[in-house]
C-alpha cells in the first residue's frame, strides 16, 4: 500500500517503523512509541512496514494489520518482499506523508523516544538530514568491530569527515530532502546511500548521539554476507553512483 501526499492534509511527522519478523514483541514497542509521539503535541502518523517473503510463515504482517485497524494514525504497509531492508525502507519512505520523516528499526535496539527527540533536534537545528550516532553499544564486541572497520573504510573512500556512524539509526529527513532524493538500494546500503545523496545535494547532515541496546528478542540479521555486500556497494559507489 502506498499513500500519496495530499497538500494541506499531511501530518507534521511520520514515524516509519521497520517491523520485519518482529512478531508479537512489536506491540509493546508500538505502544511505547505512540505514547512518546503523543507528547509532541503535533499531528503524527506511524507507517508500519511489515513486508514478508511469500510462504515464510512470518506472523508480523497480520499483527501489524490488526494493530493499524484499531489505532488511529497507524498505517500498515504489508506487501510481498522484493528486496531486503533497503527495499522495505524505501517503501516506508514512499508511503510517509509527513513534513518530517524519521525511520527506526522495530527491534527496540534504539529507544523509541529517539524518534521524538530526533524530530525536535531537526526542528531546532534546521538539519535537512539527521542520523543516529551510536555512542554506547550493547550489541557485542563482534558487531562493534565490524562497524568500526566499515565506518573507517567508508570515511576513507568518501571523505565523510565528521560523520562517524553511517548506518546509525534513527534516520530523519525533511520532506524537502526526501523529495530531492532518488533512493535505489534494496539492501543494507540504504543508510549509506541516504548520506551520500544528501552530501551530493549539498544538504545539511547532523548526527544525534544515541544508545544502541542489546536485542533480546532475536539474533542480528547482519551476517558475513551483509558485510561483503557493504564492501561491494562501497566500491561500486566510489567508482560512480548507480544510475
Amino acid at each position: 500500500m502506498t499513500v500519496d501526499v495530499e497538500p494541506g492534509n499531511a501530518p507534521e511527522l511520520s514515524a516509519v517503523v521497520l517491523c520485519y519478523r518482529a512478531g508479537e514483541s512489536i506491540i509493546g514497542l508500538l505502544e511505547a512509541l505512540r505514547v512518546s509521539l503523543g507528547e509532541l503535541g503535533v499531528e503524527v502518523e506511524m507507517v508500519l512496514v511489515a513486508n514478508s517473503w511469500p510462504g515464510d510463515g512470518d506472523s508480523t504482517p497480520a499483527i501489524i494489520e490488526n494493530y493499524a485497524k484499531t489505532h488511529e494514525g497507524a498505517v500498515a504497509l504489508v506487501m510481498d518482499k522484493q528486496g531486503a531492508m533497503g527495499w522495505d525502507m524505501r517503501q516506508g519512505l514512499r508511503a510517509a506523508r509527513g513534513a518530517y520523516v524519521v525511520v527506526i528499526d522495530g527491534d527496540a535496539q534504539n529507544p523509541v523516544s529517539d524518534v521524538a527527540r530526533m524530530y525536535r533536534e531537526m526542528k531546532a537545528s534546521g538539519a535537512a538530514v539527521m542520523k543516529g550516532r551510536r555512542v554506547a553499544r550493547q550489541d557485542g564486541v563482534k558487531r562493534r568491530i565490524f562497524s568500526e572497520g566499515y565506518n573507517t573504510i567508508f570515511r576513507i573512500l568518501f571523505g565523510t569527515r565528521g560523520l562517524w556512524d553511517i548506518n546509525g539509526k534513527p534516520k530523519g529527513l525533511t520532506r524537502g530532502a526526501l523529495d530531492q532524493m532518488t533512493l535505489r538500494s534494496d539492501d543494507w546500503f540504504i543508510d549509506a546511500e541516504i548520506v551520500l545523496q544528501a552530501r551530493r545535494l549539498g544538504l545539511t547532515i547532523r548526527e544525534m548521539p544515541v544508545i544502541f541496546q542489546e536485542n533480546t528478542e532475536r539474533s542480528s540479521f547482519v551476517r558475513i554476507a551483509a558485510i561483503a555486500e557493504f564492501m561491494r556497494n562501497m566500491v561500486r559507489w566510489r567508482i560512480g553512483p548507480p544510475r
